[in-house]
């Protein structure tokens, strides 16, 4: 337990610097506020299952739910770091295992998600109308979880695949952009949504996520939800494999 503990503060602390709490922070704070009130003073109200709310309502549980991409993203990076620079091999030349490094960084994009959004509800609650109960808090804490366990499995695939640091930023933005804006982070999936757009979104992990944090806020939460956590189990469950199939597959010099 000691040695997990070590590896995820020294995760933390050397993802964690200026620039990077700068992106973790600023960019979903500028999506908040800029995006929420800018539209908000166009889109004044309108109703989302029954419920009348602000714009600025709307999505702030969307960028909460954001936060699992910037968890997600930092635990790639991290690996990939280490993997480019040789300092996994200086980790696995002392008393660490692969399944304690893993276990490390999956903890520590988890606290960093968690920390995230936090901000990001501290941030927001000025501008919204938060109903949230004890039971939906226990869903936002599952949610989180899940869908941090989802995609910073993937990143990690990534960070353990692909060798060029170019390649890694390319795909990694463009995934970033893609499942934020397939989602319903910013606009509700309705009949009235194109066909295309509404599938990606109904393939999307984020949407269930965004979906059930948002019902979680509004003190909307009902059995739909065991359909959405249900679907992130799957999801988590199956690339967490890959994740862990492909940092087996990392070969070091040294024989771990």
């Amino acid at each position: 337990m000691n040695s997990i503990i070590r590896l995820t503060y020294r995760i933390i602390r050397s993802a964690l610097d200026i620039n990077t709490i700068s992106f973790l922070v600023l960019l979903p704070v500028g999506y908040l506020l800029i995006m929420g009130l800018m539209m908000g003073s166009i889109i004044h109200s309108f109703s989302y299952n029954g419920i009348n709310l602000s714009y600025v309502s709307f999505i702030a549980p969307g960028v909460v739910a954001d936060q699992i991409l910037m968890g997600g993203s930092m635990a790639g990076w991290v690996l990939w770091s280490d993997k480019r620079t040789g300092m996994l091999e200086q980790i696995f030349s002392m008393p660490f295992s692969r399944f304690e490094y893993q276990l490390s960084n999956l903890l520590a994009m988890i606290l960093v998600t968690f920390g995230g959004a936090l901000i990001m509800i501290l941030v927001a609650i000025p501008f919204i109308s938060l109903r949230i109960t004890a039971v939906g808090f226990l869903f936002v804490f599952i949610y989180l979880v899940l869908g941090t366990l989802t995609f910073g499995s993937i990143m990690l695939a990534l960070g353990a695949t692909v060798r060029s640091n170019q390649v890694f930023n390319v795909i990694s933005n463009v995934m970033f952009f893609v499942v934020t804006f397939t989602s319903s982070v910013f606009y509700p999936i309705t009949s009235q949504t194109p066909r295309p757009l509404a599938m990606a979104a109904r393939l999307n992990p984020l949407t269930y996520v965004v979906d059930g944090i948002r019902n979680a806020f509004l003190n909307a939460s009902s059995t739909l939800d065991i359909y959405y956590v249900g679907i992130l189990i799957v999801t988590s469950t199956i690339f967490m494999a890959i994740a862990s199939y492909t940092y087996k597959r990392i070969r070091l010099s040294a024989t771990v």
